[in-house]
């Protein structure tokens, strides 16, 4: 009688799932930091090519930037202004912010998960390690098109594209750990 519940639940498709997944898992921890820096240079790549760009843009118009520009709006008015040089703040900002996730992307063991098994640690680590990649560069980039908004409408140029471009950055990084979440929640193993 054991030897046939043992041998059901061997040949059961939950116990072959588990592992299949074992197997795939400790096969592919090494082929996932390949992967995530392959995805983090592709995105460092593409934040010091726009952060560039905004720096060139940022001293090439200088002097044509007035002495007071707006740093708040409301519909579209704008309702509170500063100083040129505010327009520094913003990239160092970003730049710290870069930094600091930075910092967490380094020990994905010490966030808080959802549904965390032995069985799914390191799917759940290198997707928790690959979201803070995408929401460090992200979060860099949405705090550079702002600047960008502030820049244009301070020279009297169009300002919606970098203004779409942050806003939807911005979504994503919002939703994206949602989704994780969700995502860790539904685990079944």
């Amino acid at each position: 009688m054991y030897f046939i519940v043992v041998f059901h639940y061997i040949c059961s498709q939950q116990f072959l799932d588990m592992i299949e997944i074992s197997l795939s898992l400790m096969k592919n921890i090494e082929g996932d930091k390949m992967k995530h820096k392959g995805f983090k240079t592709i995105l460092l790549i593409i934040s010091i090519v726009i952060f560039g760009y905004h720096i060139f843009n940022l001293i090439s118009l200088w002097s044509s930037i007035p002495d007071r520009i707006a740093i708040h709006f409301t519909n579209d008015t704008p309702d509170n202004w500063g100083p040129k040089y505010a327009l520094l703040i913003m990239p160092i900002i970003s730049l710290l912010a870069w930094f600091l996730i930075g910092l967490l992307i380094k020990n994905p063991e010490k966030l808080n998960y959802v549904n965390l098994t032995e069985a799914n640690k390191e799917i759940q680590y290198s997707r928790a390690t690959k979201l803070l990649i995408l929401i460090q560069h992200l979060s860099f980039l949405v705090f550079i098109f702002a600047n960008e908004v502030f820049l244009n409408f301070s020279i009297g140029t169009n300002y919606s594209l970098p203004f779409i471009i942050s806003l939807t950055l911005s979504a994503i990084c919002l939703i994206a750990p949602i989704y994780l979440l969700i995502w860790a929640a539904t685990l079944k193993y």
